[in-house]
């Protein structure tokens, strides 16, 4: 195959994101591909893992990235001269758009239904949240239909948007698995127990429910904690009883939270069922699964199915506190089942959740455009 230029851009995203540089770009340089990746996050250029990152500077804030940068990334994008952009914002539909103006193959990786999450931003009055939910749709719509090819990494959103684009692909958020990732410290679970949550921490995902469900736990049992959260958030959670079990990390590198996967004993996921988190395929859900550690999930939306097909953790209502500390306690003085329900998520994995399986569908994408 001669190698072609790739070129993937991202206003909002890390430079690391996992699903667009550890899987996509990664997949993408060891299948011979030239890969450039364009970001905004003012840390300069690097080469690493088969990828040319190229940043554009750092936005002052959102209103300062939607209308002066994604007009640098455009003309960054032009200087690259690629011949196939993927992005992986709402905000660079319009970017993408015009480099379909001038001939470029455009793929669109959609990373979440967007009009769904608009009805929870509390930054939008919520009056108005309707209205601009819906306005979303059509502009969303009408240049989804103009881009060649669509991803998705939720089988409900392929069927949405393969509507508008019949070139939709499924290239779900599983993890890249290997044997290696499997092998648990159990040595520090005797002692201490670990539920651990590395990712966005807001209130809609589950951060305050995690906080609460530590009130009742005794003090060896730790709520680990890992990225940002704001500071409004930091204060409410800092004056509830169980954040006297948390351990509270920032911002971690990936390889930190793959070491802690290893000594954790419970993965949380405790979502609201708001927006689109009724949605089972959470990066979250796989990542714990493929370490060998039991899930405690929601008991509404696609994660009852999920569970019953794979059988991997126990359902909950994440609203109820004592709920969640009680599922947390059965784990705790059931090992064998806690072990049984780690291990069948290893094998779900393997079998049929592998990033290897996404991958092909990545590729296939790429043979087409």
């Amino acid at each position: 195959m001669d190698m072609k230029k790739i070129c993937h851009m991202t206003t909002v995203h890390g430079r690391y994101d996992t699903r667009i540089f550890i899987k996509e770009c990664r997949s993408l340089a060891l299948s011979g591909y030239d890969v450039t990746l364009l970001v905004a996050d003012g840390k300069g250029g690097e080469q690493t893992d088969g990828t040319f990152i190229q940043d554009v500077g750092r936005p002052k804030n959102r209103i300062n990235r939607v209308l002066f940068f994604t007009r640098k990334l455009y003309k960054e994008a032009l200087r690259q001269q690629a011949e196939c952009y993927h992005f992986h914002d709402p905000e660079l539909m319009l970017t993408g758009y015009l480099l379909t103006k001038k001939g470029k193959k455009v793929i669109y990786d959609i990373h979440e239904n967007v009009g769904e999450q608009i009805m929870i931003k509390e930054y939008i009055p919520l009056i108005l949240r309707k209205i601009v939910a819906g306005v979303y749709d059509r502009i969303e719509s009408f240049f989804c239909k103009r881009f060649d090819a669509l991803l998705v990494p939720q089988p409900s959103m392929q069927k949405r948007f393969i509507e508008l684009n019949p070139k939709t692909y499924l290239v779900e958020n599983f993890p890249w698995s290997n044997n290696a990732e499997i092998v648990k410290d159990v040595s520090t679970s005797p002692d201490k127990i670990i539920c651990f949550h590395a990712g966005s921490l807001n209130e809609d995902r589950g951060l305050i429910n995690m906080v609460n469900a530590f009130e009742h736990l005794p003090p060896h049992f730790k709520l680990y904690l890992g990225g940002a959260i704001e500071e409004s958030t930091m204060s409410k959670c800092e004056n509830l009883p169980g954040w006297r079990n948390v351990l509270f990390f920032g911002k971690i590198p990936f390889d930190e939270v793959q070491d802690i996967y290893k000594k954790t004993s419970i993965g949380l996921i405790l979502y609201n069922n708001v927006g689109q988190y009724y949605l089972s395929y959470a990066v979250k859900l796989f990542e714990y699964m493929s370490h060998g550690i039991p899930v405690i999930m929601p008991d509404f939306g696609e994660w009852v199915q999920f569970n019953q097909e794979n059988k991997c953790g126990i359902n909950v209502d994440p609203t109820n506190s004592k709920a969640v500390a009680e599922a947390i306690k059965y784990l705790t003085e059931n090992p064998k089942e806690s072990e049984m329900l780690g291990m069948n998520g290893v094998r779900a994995i393997h079998e049929k959740y592998s990033w290897d399986y996404a991958k092909g569908r990545l590729l296939k994408c790429y043979e087409y455009i």
